[in-house]
């Protein structure tokens, strides 16, 4: 089927749906707003994807919002911001999601790009926003992020998660540098608030010798809570030469010292091993290359809550080491990053109606790239930088059914210019309708940072570049209607960043040179759920974007009017679930349509990369109250794609697992 045909047929059932929707909410008769509907409204607000097993995720709503920074006893306040997804732990594990990437894909405004099959190479952009202005934390702490940057969201395993906290767009003044595109928190079990002692595994097999198992355990034991989660997959992948395997820990143990007076100690170790296949498009690059990586996080924290106030304090270590193994042609290669991170988190609920915040931070980094064998193409460099900051950030109800939500950052940087941000958001529903309005407007900084510099020429003065620096937007709507059983939600977005830190490189010295431009996208999310029936949901997501370079150039080939690579103009999600009694089964599509990926070095046009919709099934049964049985098929239709130019995705694939539980 045509694509345009394809895109206008499901723009028109929605907006029908929608306009539909719109008419029959005007009679009184069909709608009646109660707490429990007002609940859901807030759930599901935020995007077509948390509709999926909608009374977990209502469940899970106790866990603290990402948008307002909050520790573990303050309201879950997600509903100011239509842009945030909560896709709670007991949908990860119904969907049949194991790694980060595959949460996030099914998102609208999300395009996630990987270099070949498990374990390799993963970018995110955010409504087209670069990889690296999104940061990644957990339970509220920075992880480590890895080479140039990106964080490794392909070794993040989130099987054992309770909830994914997604924010689409800017959230500089709250999280820093790293937050100009948005910011995900993977929410593990707090142990502070362990209620019951439980043990849960599951072991998984399937195609491409791929074997996965995790386990979790909660012990309660009067002042102590203990979580320990871990994991595990290991697979030959559908390619040969490229091998993976990945191991991860995580582990909270808190103790109350005094009455509402917790201190707790946050770890967390992850160990892979990836072989990584040449392009098909380069028969001269090395057919295969090794990675070894490592990520460590260990914060101690103290916090104190009371009825009308909280504070948080804490301390991160992180670090990441890797090993490249890229013989003969570029040489072998060690990266090491350590950062040290230390914060103070004071909210109050004193106020009605209000949430404040207030909090400071002191930030250093470390990089250093080094040659095992030291060559002309494969320089030594190392680079380090330190700042602090401040934010606020104030949530009122400023009238009935009106939020507003704004806040402000200042970072105080040791090398390069200091600067503020802010964001301000407003949302207003109307109860009467089941429609909100909603907008948000926002600023982003990011110093250059280390891995920027880590594969360019040393000569090269770091502190000679200015920062990068955005301005983002978003303008929408939201209605939904019988009780909450139909949803849609429409909004526009656009970001305009000023000094992007690229590179351009030279083939004859094999160097990199840094390169500065100026980039906009823009586009539109459109989102729609159903939920007629009790057994029965559904959701289609849809988003257009727009990208391009508007002044410099980069690269040596991309210049003012050129579209950014690797952003597919257009993205499409579909998803379906029946739930039994004991059983649940459902399908899910994703698509990702117009794609440029780089230009040919020998032609100098730009490399189309082929449309692909990919399916998958799901389903799982419980054969007792602790013992559930599950099984899927990924790429069911066997399409052949890739989604960077060169390396092959996987073809069909099968897959089969057993998850038992036992609680006290």
């Amino acid at each position: 089927m045509n694509l345009d045909l394809l895109i206008r047929k499901v723009l028109a059932v929605i907006i029908s749906l929608c306009l539909a929707s719109i008419a029959v909410a005007q009679d009184e008769t069909l709608r009646s707003l109660t707490d429990d509907t007002e609940t859901l409204d807030i759930t599901t607000v935020s995007g077509a994807r948390s509709v999926l097993i909608r009374e977990e995720i209502i469940q899970d709503q106790a866990t603290p919002s990402i948008v307002t920074k909050t520790t573990a006893a303050s309201e879950d306040r997600d509903y100011l911001l239509p842009s945030v997804d909560t896709i709670s732990g007991a949908e990860i594990r119904t969907l049949q999601r194991h790694g980060l990437e595959d949460v996030l894909r099914q998102s609208a405004g999300v395009s996630v790009v990987q270099s070949g099959q498990s374990g390799a190479q993963t970018s995110l952009f955010i409504r087209g926003m670069e990889s690296n202005h999104t940061t990644v934390l957990l339970n509220g702490r920075r992880l480590p992020p890895g080479l140039a940057g990106l964080y490794q969201l392909e070794y993040l395993d989130v099987s054992t998660l309770e909830s994914v906290q997604f924010l689409r767009g800017g959230a500089s003044s709250l999280y820093g540098a790293d937050a100009m595109g948005g910011a995900i928190d993977l929410r593990s079990t707090d142990a502070r608030f362990v209620g019951a002692d439980t043990l849960s595994s599951y072991a998984e097999m399937g195609s491409f010798s791929t074997f996965r198992t995790g386990h979790k355990i909660n012990i309660a034991a009067g002042k102590l809570g203990v979580v320990l989660e871990g994991s595990s997959i290991a697979t030959d992948n559908d390619r040969a030469s490229s091998a993976f395997d990945n191991g991860m820990f995580r582990g909270n143990i808190a103790v109350e010292i005094g009455d509402e007076i917790y201190f707790d100690i946050l770890g967390y170790v992850q160990n892979s091993n990836l072989q990584v296949a040449g392009s098909s498009l380069s028969p001269d690059f090395p057919s295969q290359q090794t990675n070894s990586n490592q990520s460590n996080l260990l914060s101690p924290r103290i916090s104190v809550i009371r009825d009308e106030w909280e504070f948080t304090g804490f301390y991160s270590y992180t670090s990441n080491d890797l090993e490249a193994l890229m013989a003969p042609f570029f040489g072998d290669n060690t990266l090491n990053q350590v950062g040290r991170e230390a914060e103070g988190l004071f909210n109050y609920r004193g106020i009605d109606d209000a949430l404040l915040t207030l909090g400071a931070g002191n930030y250093s980094y470390e990089f250093d790239r080094s040659a095992i064998i030291p060559g002309p193409f494969n320089p030594d460099a190392a680079f380090k930088y330190s700042y602090a900051s401040i934010f606020a950030q104030a949530d009122v109800e400023i009238l009935d059914g009106t939020h507003l939500l704004v806040s402000g950052r200042y970072d105080d940087h040791d090398t390069f210019e200091s600067k503020g941000t802010y964001s301000a958001q407003i949302k207003q529903q109307i109860a009467e309708t089941g429609t909100a309005l909603f907008g948000k407007v926002s600023t982003g900084y990011k110093a250059p940072s280390g891995q920027d510099f880590i594969f360019l020429d040393p000569s090269v003065d770091p502190a000679g570049l200015s920062p990068e620096e955005s301005m983002t937007w978003e303008l929408g709507l939201s209605h939904s209607l019988f009780e909450d059983k139909l949803g849609l939600s429409i909004t526009y977005f656009q970001s305009d960043i000023n000094n992007l830190v690229d590179s351009t490189f030279d083939s004859l010295t094999f160097t990199s040179f840094p390169a500065v431009v100026d980039t906009e996208t823009s586009g539109f999310e459109v989102e729609f759920r159903a939920n007629p029936l009790a057994c029965l949901e559904a959701y289609v997501n849809y988003t257009y974007l727009d990208s391009a370079v508007i002044d410099g150039s980069y690269f040596g080939t991309y210049n003012p009017g050129d579209r950014l690579v690797r952003r597919p103009r257009h993205t499409l999600n579909a998803g379906v679930m029946v739930n039994g009694d004991k059983w649940k089964a459902g399908a899910e599509i994703t698509g990702a349509y117009d794609r440029i990926d780089g230009r040919d070095f020998t032609t100098n046009d730009f490399l189309y990369v082929d449309d692909y919709t990919l399916a998958r099934f799901f389903g799982s049964c419980f054969i007792s109250d602790k013992v559930e049985v599950y099984g899927r098929i990924e790429n069911a239709f066997d399409r052949m794609y890739e989604q960077t130019a060169g390396f092959a995705g996987s073809g069909f694939g099968a897959f089969a697992g057993v998850r038992i539980l036992f609680a006290q």
